[in-house]
């Protein structure tokens, strides 16, 4: 059995990359094929919220029960048009600051198990990946097919890393990374600890005032951040 003795969890969206904002264009194309509706979205709250709850909350506003099957059906088409936009380059798109680098010291420790936990559905957010090389970085991941809320990603996280194991990870010894209060209250509803990032769209203030036990304007001072990861 693997000898993991933390967890490290991305967030994707503001985190890792910027997509200038594709899939806010692909979901909304989504729905302007599927109901004749375009800017579905605008009026939704979108950061650090999953795929999923926001599928639901256009299909509760367009009169439409939210099923599997309903929120499925917009996924694929969603899918489809993501991968359009980002089968060409994207004036804007971009990985963040420190990222690369980040990752390069994770992927050379045996101790430490790296994966994602965003709201985006899977094949999103290997297609957002994808355009970047980095999907091939991450091990396993929890993902918004299944989840309203992003709390519940994080026992699927945990979920992945412990089936491979020796003893689970204990809830201190995982830390979740991201740019939204939401990443950090999904950390904190579990006991695990948050890595705020400034680089989305709430400051070094707003994610310190959301409780992240460490917040950094990017992910650029590795030896920061790997510091906090290593901190018992």
């Amino acid at each position: 059995m693997t000898e993991v003795s933390r967890v490290i969890l991305f967030d994707i969206d503001g985190t890792l990359i910027h997509s200038a904002r594709a899939g806010l264009r692909g979901m909304n194309a989504a729905f302007q094929a599927l109901y004749g509706v375009w800017g579905a979205l605008d009026k939704v709250t979108l950061a650090g919220r999953t795929d999923r709850a926001i599928v639901s909350d256009v299909l509760n506003v367009l009169g439409l029960e939210p099923t599997d099957e309903a929120v499925f059906k917009l996924r694929e088409a969603y899918l489809a048009h993501l991968a359009s936009e980002m089968s060409r380059p994207i004036p804007g798109a971009v990985m963040l600051p420190g990222v690369e680098a980040l990752l390069d010291v994770l992927s050379a420790r045996d101790d430490a198990a790296t994966g994602l936990l965003t709201g985006n559905f899977a094949r999103g957010a290997e297609i957002k990946l994808g355009y970047f090389g980095l999907w091939s970085r991450f091990g396993f991941g929890a993902f918004g097919d299944r989840h309203v809320n992003r709390r519940d990603l994080v026992p699927v996280a945990r979920a992945h890393v412990d089936q491979r194991c020796a003893v689970p990870v204990p809830a201190s010894r995982v830390v979740v990374i991201g740019d939204t209060p939401l990443d950090i209250d999904c950390a904190r509803a579990h006991g695990a600890r948050s890595i705020g990032v400034a680089t989305g769209p709430f400051s070094v203030a707003e994610l310190t005032d959301a409780g992240a036990d460490l917040v950094v304007p990017t992910l650029e001072d590795v030896d920061r951040v790997m510091a906090f990861l290593d901190r018992e």
